[in-house]
C-alpha cells in the first residue's frame, strides 16, 4: 500500500461504498475521472493513491470533498497538505485570500501566523472545519539571539 511522503492514504473502501451507491461501475467511473478501470479497481481494493489531478476529479465524480476520500496518516495536518488535496496551486489560494504569493506561503510554512480573517475564508476552500484550519498553520514564533 503506498502512503507517500505526504501522510496520507486513499480510503478505498469508501471509494467503493460511493460508487457502488450512485449505482455506477468501475469502467464508468473510471472514464469520468481520466483513467483506466483497473486503476479504479486498485485504488478500491489495494488503496494504491491517485495522482492529485485524479484525486480531485474522483471527488467530484462521488460529489464528495477530495479530503472526505483520504486518511491522514501524520499528526499533523498542515495548509499545504489541504491545499495539494484539492489540487490548488500557492497562487491560487493567494488568489482567493486576495494577498500575494509571498504572503500566504509564509503563512503555510509557518514564517507568519495565519490571520483570523482567512479563517472562513480557508475554512470554505477547503471544505473543512475552522480547527482544522487554524492547527494546520503553525506558527514557528522567531526565537531570539
Amino acid at each position: 500500500m503506498r502512503m507517500g511522503a505526504d501522510g496520507w492514504r486513499l480510503r478505498g473502501w469508501l471509494v467503493a461504498e460511493l460508487r457502488q451507491a450512485r449505482g455506477i461501475s468501475q469502467k464508468v467511473l473510471a472514464k469520468a475521472v481520466g483513467c483506466s478501470r483497473s486503476a479504479v479497481a486498485m485504488w478500491e481494493s489495494k488503496n494504491q493513491r491517485p495522482s492529485p489531478g485524479h484525486l480531485l476529479r474522483l471527488a467530484r465524480s462521488l460529489d464528495v470533498s477530495p479530503l472526505d476520500l483520504v486518511e491522514l496518516l501524520d499528526v499533523d495536518c498542515t495548509l499545504r497538505i489541504l491545499r495539494r488535496f484539492l489540487g490548488l496551486t500557492q497562487a491560487q489560494v493567494a488568489q482567493t485570500l486576495k494577498v500575494a504569493v509571498s504572503t500566504y506561503c509564509d503563512v503555510e510554512t509557518g514564517r507568519q501566523a495565519l490571520p483570523d480573517r482567512w479563517v472562513p475564508i480557508l475554512k470554505a476552500l477547503f471544505n473543512t472545519d475552522e480547527h482544522t484550519v487554524r492547527n494546520s498553520a503553525p506558527f514557528k514564533k522567531p526565537t531570539k539571539r
